[in-house]
């Protein structure tokens, strides 16, 4: 839940941007550089994020529609969705209270390529540790109370019609600066104590969102901050009630425009609360205490591992195998040759190879992130699938060894093609600059982008200019010493028969 109606009284630092172009903003590096792109780093309070998605997802679908493990599947529908962006995401857990998260969760957020702890207190309070630490660009989340534990910057998503994420961010500089209200720490404070938060839920009772924000305008959040961090132990209660008296008297003297006897009446001895604002204002972390702040997460993103998700979807999804490549190559390869392109090592701390494509064109849509469109050619992809495909006696010797196609068409980010293959990008813009000229925007029909050197060998084996389709071919770098057999299967795509002699 978070403090009530706080997300009305702050106003976002961007608003309506897609996650893909957010997390652009902090891409930093070279693909030289050790350890290729550096990715901007989120973290999510995995709890609420999981309930959010797993539960009210499914409830929309209906279980009786949504097929084997309806919150698998949905979850697994987002973690996509998450790895399609050029993003890190670190998930956190609440600490021993939290609920038992359903088997299987876990599983798949690590091989996502995703990292997660389990906090010692409560997710929201270290997520905003590391917020202040500069290991995370940002904190992903429901609930309001990041902004008061001190996070940077705070990111809201909704879900989009392509199945992306819209983010609305929220910057903590931003807020405290804003001209209208600055949205201080201390004043975020004043704001949970009058309406209410999870600690103390139902804030001070007569105080609705009117008056509090009139109370925010004067100096009474700021002395409020005063006394909890300058005073003694011993000496806060006294200080307390000295502020709560000037409380009374802003609220019967017509500062606020008109006056408020009953509310000023009613306020109990003890607000505001010491414990409840300790708590805001010194969440316990896991690095609280003797625990220290040096021992900070190691934060490394890696590939999503396909074998492992194959096997995990067979599993727990009931897919089956056509199903599961099918939806691997529309859904999952651009995620994992963007990630292959930042050179994320693997589980086994192993760097893929440069993914082998040809760019086909360069989209740029109106108010959205320009992109490449290219011809993929992953059989690494495809065989990690088929590594994670269960041996099923009860298949015909067909079924068992129907091809799929190894190539598909994805795209990429501009901004990670220019950083990742400069080069692939030169040739095509000299090539496209040369065929079409300046003044035309889209290639004519009978244009076709000049294949690169890498992309050349490929393209003889995948597309033959003789006619027959079913032409041995056998090249020991690409096949991996067996031969290839290409054919066209029902659905027209060129396939390759990588069953091994």
């Amino acid at each position: 839940m978070g403090i009530n109606e706080l997300w009305k009284l702050v106003s976002p630092s961007t608003e309506g941007q897609t996650l893909t172009a957010f997390a652009l903003e902090g891409l930093k590096g070279h693909v030289q550089d050790e350890g290729g792109l550096s990715m901007m780093t989120v973290s999510v309070d995995a709890s609420a994020w999981l309930y959010a998605v797993c539960k009210l997802q499914a409830f929309r679908l209906g279980h009786a529609q949504s097929g084997e493990n309806p919150e698998l599947r949905t979850l697994m529908y987002k973690l996509v969705a998450l790895a399609s962006a050029p993003v890190h995401t670190h998930f956190i857990f609440d600490g021993e209270d939290h609920p038992p998260i359903k088997r299987g969760k876990h599983e798949l957020l690590h091989i996502f390529g995703f990292t997660w702890a389990t906090a010692r207190g409560e997710a929201e309070a270290d997520l905003a540790f590391l917020s202040k630490a500069g290991k995370i660009s940002a904190v992903l989340m429901e609930d309001s109370d990041a902004l008061l534990f001190g996070a940077e910057k705070v990111l809201r998503l909704t879900d989009n019609e392509d199945g992306t994420f819209i983010v609305d961010a929220y910057c903590a500089e931003a807020l405290s600066n804003d001209p209208k209200m600055p949205l201080t720490t201390a004043r975020l404070l004043l704001w949970a104590m009058l309406r209410g938060g999870d600690y103390n839920p139902g804030g001070l009772t007569g105080c609705g969102s009117q008056v509090s924000c009139a109370l925010l305008a004067g100096d009474l959040s700021d002395s409020l901050m005063q006394v909890m961090t300058l005073a003694a132990p011993a000496q806060l209660p006294s200080m307390l009630g000295t502020w709560r008296d000037r409380l009374r008297t802003v609220l019967v003297d017509g500062t606020l425009g008109r006056k408020y006897p009953t509310l000023a009446a009613s306020i109990p001895a003890d607000f505001p609360s010491i414990d409840t604002m300790h708590l805001y204002l010194n969440p316990v972390t896991t690095w609280s205490g003797e625990a220290s702040s040096s021992l900070l997460p190691k934060l490394d993103p890696t590939q999503p591992d396909l074998t492992r998700l194959t096997a995990f979807c067979e599993a727990r999804l009931g897919r089956m195998r056509k199903k599961i490549h099918k939806y691997f190559r529309n859904k999952l390869w651009s995620a994992a040759c963007m990630r292959a392109l930042c050179q994320l090592q693997t589980n086994d701390g192993s760097t893929l190879p440069k993914p082998t494509f040809n760019v086909d064109k360069r989209k740029d849509p109106k108010g959205g992130v320009p992109v490449y469109c290219v011809t993929l050619y992953a059989p690494s992809f495809v065989n990690a699938t088929n590594d994670g495909i269960q041996a099923d006696d009860d298949l015909s010797p067909e079924e068992s060894e129907s091809w799929v196609p190894s190539h598909s068409k994805v795209t990429i980010p501009a901004r990670i093609m220019e950083l990742t293959s400069p080069q692939d990008v030169i040739d095509y813009s000299d090539q496209h600059a040369t065929s079409v000229g300046p003044s035309s925007g889209d290639p004519p029909p009978d244009w076709h982008p000049c294949p690169s050197a890498q992309y050349a060998a490929v393209a003889d084996m995948l597309w033959p200019e003789v006619g027959d389709m079913s032409s041995e071919v056998r090249d020991p770098e690409l096949s991996g010493g067996s031969g290839l057999k290409v054919c066209t299967d029902e659905e027209g795509w060129e396939v390759i028969d990588l069953t091994v002699d």
